[in-house]
């Protein structure tokens, strides 16, 4: 299994100085960490290596986990891994395939709410990128608007703004 946590560290339960540094500079989080090794873990009772575990984001409520490979595999069978994920972090969890396509991966995070589309504006000399969701779908949101919001941010890198219509 892939993560951003070298293996053998993961295996070991502990971090190299490289790694402590990785953490300290922001390339990687404590989160990431703790996610390897849950995923470790399961992956001892499921077969899990194939996935790969890219990072993981804290959204106050809720964890992103987002993956560079096939999202499902993440996600298990009746949900049984996320579930587990889920448990072991105290948070509810969302998975989120990341392959460069933004509309992808942020449709994935709102699921099951649909995504209207994505635009990118101009306010006060600024880019801000738009999420537009159905006032419709809004019982159906995973998560609350704020918390919803800081995913997209993370995913783009960039000032988000939700917008029911």
């Amino acid at each position: 299994m892939k993560t951003p946590i070298p293996g053998e560290e993961v295996k070991a339960g502990a971090l190299s100085e490289e790694t402590k540094k990785m953490i300290a500079e922001g390339k990687i989080t404590e989160l990431d960490f703790e996610v390897a090794l849950i995923l470790y873990k399961i992956n001892e009772r499921y077969n899990i290596s194939n996935a790969e575990f890219y990072k993981a984001l804290d959204l106050g409520r809720a964890v992103l986990i987002l993956t560079r490979g096939e999202a499902g595999l993440l996600i298990g069978k009746q949900g049984k891994i996320v579930s587990e994920l889920s448990s072991a972090l105290g948070k509810k969890v969302r998975i989120a395939e990341i392959k460069g396509d933004v509309k992808k991966s942020v449709a994935d995070v709102i699921m099951p709410a649909r995504l209207l589309g994505i635009n990118q504006v101009f306010h006060d000399g600024k880019e801000v990128t738009k999420v537009r969701l159905s006032k419709a779908d809004l019982p159906h949101l995973p998560m609350d608007i704020p918390t919803l919001e800081k995913a997209p941010k993370s995913l783009m890198e960039q000032d988000v703004q939700l917008v029911l219509e």
